[in-house]
């Protein structure tokens, strides 16, 4: 029988894709086989309940629940701002936002034990806001400060400072292995923000196409586009002090209060806010778990709750002025 040329076409391109899809099956049995722990994903708050945000780096998702395991299991349900929370009712109460990271945002605790659930119930005639983001930066909280602020209108902003990681992250575009995030240079006297479109790395790809991400075989090729295409890991020198100053003028110019809490001790920051009047609390507590990020366990939260439960009340600062 005569081959014609369009039917030689045809078989030569259904034995290419048959090549194909046998080179990649027998790839990807080979990567499961012998690079299956090279190739893994992280397991993290950040890949399971937040997504890319152009501006922040990541962001929580709004109405998302998820059950996380790191030194212990716990829950995690966001509202439908994104933030940790139960949905907030309107209120004349005077008004408390916590920024920070994973401290704030209690990984490794349920949101019942966290020192600002702790703190509300201590205290009714107060409206508190937890805006914990896990793995933000000062810079990224700043930014999210800024988005949110004029729609709560709070009376005081309490920012904590986790000595442990935020001198990194402020120094960073990317933080736990491959995200990346926004960051600040600092050009004469004024603090200039960077990066900003954040560009999508291979974290965030992943975090959005969960289902691509079961290919050990996506999964390398994505690693190799994006070490090829992503900008590279920049190490800046430390804007810590600038960003500080800056959210403290912008609070101000809100009519805020702007106080600040400390997950350490730290002498050059304290120095810091001492010089610039900027009141704080050193929250040093053993109360941590080993691993994780030895973030503080409910006994933590608890003692926690209580310095900054003194400090605020001896401050006096949600009382108005005569």
């Amino acid at each position: 029988m005569r081959v014609t040329p369009k039917r030689s076409s045809f078989i030569r391109l259904v034995t290419l894709l048959v090549s194909v899809l046998t080179a990649a099956v027998l790839g990807e049995a080979g990567l499961r086989l012998f690079f299956r722990d090279k190739l893994s994903l992280p397991d993290d708050e950040r890949s399971l309940v937040y997504l890319y945000d152009e501006t922040l780096g990541w962001f929580p998702i709004a109405n998302r629940q998820a059950y996380l395991l790191g030194s212990r299991a716990f829950g995690v349900t966001n509202n439908s701002e994104g933030f940790r929370a139960p949905e907030w009712a309107l209120s004349n109460k005077p008004g408390i936002v916590f920024l920070g990271d994973s401290f704030v945002w209690g990984f490794d605790v349920e949101a019942s034990e966290r020192f600002t659930e702790k703190l509300q119930v201590k205290h009714p005639e107060w409206s508190i806001r937890n805006w914990g983001v896990s793995g933000y930066g000062t810079d990224q909280e700043y930014l999210l400060l800024q988005r949110h602020l004029d729609s709560f209108k709070p009376k005081l902003v309490f920012l904590l400072y986790c000595v442990e990681t935020d001198h990194d992250d402020n120094s960073s575009n990317v933080r736990y292995g491959g995200y990346y995030k926004p960051y600040c240079t600092i050009e004469g006297n004024r603090l200039q923000l960077q990066g900003v479109p954040v560009p999508r790395g291979e974290r965030a790809f992943f975090a959005e196409h969960h289902q691509l991400g079961r290919s050990l075989l996506v999964r390398l090729l994505a690693r190799a586009w994006f070490k090829v295409a992503a900008p590279p890991l920049r190490h800046n020198s430390d804007p810590t002090g600038p960003i500080i100053r800056d959210v403290q003028k912008y609070v101000a110019g809100k009519g805020a209060v702007f106080v600040m809490g400390l997950t350490r001790s730290n002498p050059r920051l304290e120095e810091f806010l001492q010089y610039f009047k900027i009141p704080y609390v050193d929250l040093t507590t053993l109360e941590r778990y080993p691993d994780f990020g030895q973030h503080w366990t409910p006994e933590g939260h608890a003692f926690v709750c209580e310095k900054i439960d003194r400090f605020l009340v001896e401050g006096k600062y949600l009382i108005d002025s005569p």
